[in-house]
């Protein structure tokens, strides 16, 4: 009979000496918290182990802490329940924590979406400066429209001018908050002669960008599916394609429609030529599941 082991723990390098321990409100992955919190308590004190740390949390073995850390288990309510007194939090980094587990962890969009606006509450977390700076753009279809709206025949700078172009119509208070949350972003810089588009690069981390960018893609698709009633059809073009797929081409398939993204920039209408903003939507899925 084989014995398995639970794995070994990750080694504290002597950069992590004397290093502060690190603030729960920092982060957005509890895995990566837990990493770097091991690392600074190991730093500050070589006795401490991933033993001591589970055994202070009432675990049976140290090898689910390592397991959380390489996301190879998930934290349940009950264990997390024990964890957070072990870790030393007050009341706001707890329950930070919490929701950052379960925003972490959770499986659809709308569960996610629950857990996100409950972390942006935290007045001092992570989350709310990345929603202030730079994730607001993706909150809302309109932000980006506005954006490239600076690219149109006489562009005016002025709320309610922005608000009767979009489609559909968004109220000018709206306006008014995406233009200050684009500015905050760098996305537009707001000069004497007016407003002009920057290009800067958004600098969080995967797990919330990959959640703000499903919001986003889930938001134009909505749209799409309004377009279908209420653009006239020699306004859009709205079409699919079904066929079956063998495995081996799926990369190819995924390379040509990246290269045809790409390609319809090429219609970007040079500052002060466009005439509107259009929105293409590419997206390939399966239909079936795939080979056993």
């Amino acid at each position: 009979m084989t014995q398995k082991h639970p794995p070994t723990e990750p080694a504290a390098s002597l950069s992590d000496a004397a290093r502060p321990l690190p603030d729960i409100l920092d982060y957005t992955d509890y895995r990566k918290f837990l990493a770097d919190h091991y690392r600074a308590r190991k730093a500050v004190d070589p006795s401490f182990s991933l033993r001591v740390l589970a055994r202070d949390a009432g675990f049976p073995s140290h090898g689910l802490l390592k397991y959380l850390m390489d996301g190879q288990r998930n934290l349940t309510q009950k264990t997390l329940v024990k964890l957070l007194p072990a870790l030393g939090f007050n009341r706001e980094q707890a329950r930070y924590f919490e929701n950052l587990v379960f925003f972490n962890q959770a499986k659809g969009l709308g569960e996610q979406q629950v857990y996100y606006d409950r972390l942006r509450e935290a007045s001092a977390a992570t989350f709310r400066k990345l929603e202030a700076a730079q994730l607001g753009i993706f909150r809302a279809w309109h932000y980006t429209a506005i954006r490239e709206m600076l690219a149109l025949k006489g562009f005016r700078g002025d709320a309610d001018w922005i608000a009767e172009r979009l489609k559909p119509r968004v109220e000018t208070r709206e306006v008014r908050a995406a233009l200050e949350t684009l500015i905050e972003a760098g996305l537009i810089l707001s000069t004497p002669q007016g407003y002009r588009a920057a290009e800067p690069d958004i600098t969080t981390g995967d797990e919330v960008r990959s959640f703000a960018v499903k919001n986003y893609h889930a938001e134009m698709m909505r749209l799409a599916t309004l377009a279908l009633d209420e653009t006239d059809a020699g306004e859009r073009d709205i079409s699919s394609s079904t066929f079956a797929l063998r495995e081996s081409d799926w990369p190819r398939l995924k390379k040509r429609v990246q290269a045809m993204r790409k390609e319809f920039r090429e219609f970007a209408a040079p500052p002060g030529e466009g005439d509107r903003v259009m929105q293409v939507n590419l997206q390939v899925f399966p239909l079936t599941r795939g080979p056993a």
